[in-house]
C-alpha cells in the first residue's frame, strides 16, 4: 500500500525528535534545528518501493563555544594562604609567603592596612592581575587586581563595609576614554576601573561581572592609584 503524505510527515517529525535530544550538560549551546520538507507525490507510481521517498536531509548545528570564565592567559601569583605573614617598611605593607610577595598595600605604620591585606588574602591562593607591566607613566593606576581559587577560609577584614562601593553588574560599559588615555569600565557615571586598553579592558568587565560590589584597601599618595582591589 502506497504510503500517505501523513504518514511520511508523522515520519519525519519522529526523526526530529530523537535527534533532538543530547548535549553537554552545563554548556551553553545551540539548540539543533531541522530542515525538512516534504512534498506530495504528483503521479501515481508502479509499488511501494518506489513510492519511498528518500530519508530527510537533516541539519544540526554546532554548538557555540563557551564563554570564557576568566581572563586568559591568567597573570596570577600562587601562594599558601596557611604561610602568610606581614612586613612594614617606609608606608608599605607587603603580605608574603616566605620570600614570595603576595601583595602591597601602602599605608602607614598605626594603621591597619597590613591587617586587611592578610585576611583578604588568606580567603584565597591566587592574586591575579591585568594590565601589569603596561608601560605608562601612572602604571599602577591602570592594572587591575582580583584573586581566585578560595581557601575556604572566612577570615573578617576589618573596616571592609567602607573599603567596598556597589554597581550595577549588568550595566558595565567599556569604553575609549580618546587620545591614547586609555579605556575604562563603567557603570553609567560610576568609574570602576582604568585599564591600559580595549583587551586588558573587556578582561576587566570580565570579572567585575561577576561581582556588584568592588573593594578597594590601601592608602596610597595622591599622586598614586595602587590599590589593592576585589570584588564581592
Amino acid at each position: 500500500m502506497r504510503p500517505t503524505p501523513l504518514l511520511a510527515l508523522a515520519a519525519v517529525c519522529v526523526l526530529a525528535t530523537a535527534t533532538a535530544c543530547g548535549g553537554d550538560e552545563g554548556d551553553p549551546v545551540t539548540a539543533p534545528t531541522f530542515s525538512t520538507v516534504v512534498s506530495p507525490t504528483a503521479a501515481p507510481v508502479a509499488s511501494a518501493s518506489a513510492a519511498a521517498s528518500p530519508a530527510p536531509a537533516r541539519s544540526s548545528a554546532r554548538p557555540s563555544p563557551a564563554a570564557p570564565s576568566w581572563p586568559s592567559p591568567a597573570d596570577c601569583v600562587s601562594y599558601n594562604p596557611n604561610n602568610l605573614t606581614v612586613q612594614y617598611e617606609a608606608g608599605i605593607h607587603q603580605v608574603m609567603d616566605g620570600s614570595k610577595i603576595v601583595a602591597r598595600l601602602h599605608g602607614g605604620p598605626g594603621e591597619n592596612i597590613g591587617d586587611q591585606g592578610l585576611a583578604l588574602a588568606q580567603r584565597y591562593k591566587r592574586h591575579c592581575f591585568i594590565g601589569r607591566g603596561n608601560g605608562r607613566e601612572d602604571a599602577n593606576a591602570f592594572v587591575f587586581d582580583y584573586w581566585r581559587d578560595s581557601s575556604g577560609k572566612r577570615t573578617t577584614i576589618p573596616g571592609e563595609d567602607d573599603a567596598c562601593s556597589s554597581y550595577d553588574r549588568g550595566n558595565l560599559q567599556v569604553n575609549d576614554m580618546g587620545g591614547g588615555q586609555g579605556w575604562r569600565v563603567k557603570d553609567d557615571d560610576n568609574v570602576l576601573h582604568l585599564f591600559d586598553d580595549e583587551s586588558d579592558a573587556r578582561d576587566g568587565r570580565l570579572v567585575l561581572a561577576k561581582y556588584g560590589r568592588i573593594c578597594r584597601l590601601g592608602n596610597p599618595p595622591d599622586d598614586d592609584q595602587d590599590y589593592v582591589t576585589y570584588g564581592r
